[in-house]
């Protein structure tokens, strides 16, 4: 059986394409995306657009929560690049029609790849209300535009797959996988398999004890169903 962890609205993509695809699968969201109003900062940023040469995109609730913002920034500022952190979120940006790029690789660190080799001086970053772990790895000028948060479900129910022999239990974020590891039931992970969109989630699986862990092409619903697939 097929786990799928995202958010109720994030997660609704792919459970259509398990059901296209005749997956045996479950929905059981393990965080919730919250919309939170820009504060007076992040307007502040907006009202001087004209000096950023790169806005950032670092997950697809940004572009879900932030991508109203960006074209009133876009409107003003036609000079300024987009960045999307992986194709997933790129996609979710062509869906608004912003055309965006990605970096070599789908992490913080292709992130700051990028702004190296470019040369991006000033860059607004639309992210979660935590910070992002770009801010650590340039020395690029960053700002930031808070536009969600990200919380653990309260309500996490695994009884209905307790009797469940063998599990690919899909994780897209650190923070999923820490309230997987929370909830899991005594004894039950040795019998799941993970698939994951990066190797900073894959590591951590390992130091947790996971033995079965695949790294997915992307954070793309369709590149982790294919690599479910391969496992299930």
């Amino acid at each position: 059986m097929i786990i799928n962890t995202r958010p109720i609205d994030l997660g609704r993509k792919l459970n259509v394409l398990l059901q296209k695809y005749k997956c045996s699968f479950t929905h059981i969201p393990l965080t919730k995306v919250i919309k939170i109003q820009p504060s007076e900062k992040a307007k502040h940023y907006i009202s001087h657009s004209s000096k950023y040469d790169l806005l950032i995109f670092t997950s697809q609730s940004s572009v879900l929560y932030g991508a109203e913002y960006s074209k009133e920034i876009l409107l003003k500022n036609n000079q300024a690049s987009i960045l999307s952190i992986g194709l997933a979120t790129q996609k979710s940006l062509m869906q608004h029609s912003i055309a965006s790029s990605i970096p070599p690789t789908f992490d913080s660190e292709g992130l700051a790849c990028v702004l190296k080799e470019k040369g991006y001086k000033k860059c607004l970053v639309f992210c979660g209300q935590k910070k992002p772990r770009i801010l650590s790895l340039t020395d690029a000028d960053i700002d930031l535009f808070p536009c969600y948060s990200l919380l653990d479900e309260s309500e996490i129910n695994f009884m209905q797959i307790k009797d469940e022999n063998k599990l690919v239990i899909l994780i897209h974020t650190l923070q999923s996988l820490r309230v997987l590891i929370k909830e899991l039931p005594n004894n039950s992970m040795q019998k799941i398999s993970l698939v994951v969109p990066s190797k900073r989630i894959k590591e951590f699986s390992i130091e947790q004890g996971f033995k079965n862990c695949l790294l997915a092409e992307s954070a793309h619903d369709q590149d982790m169903l294919d690599a479910a697939l391969s496992l299930s």
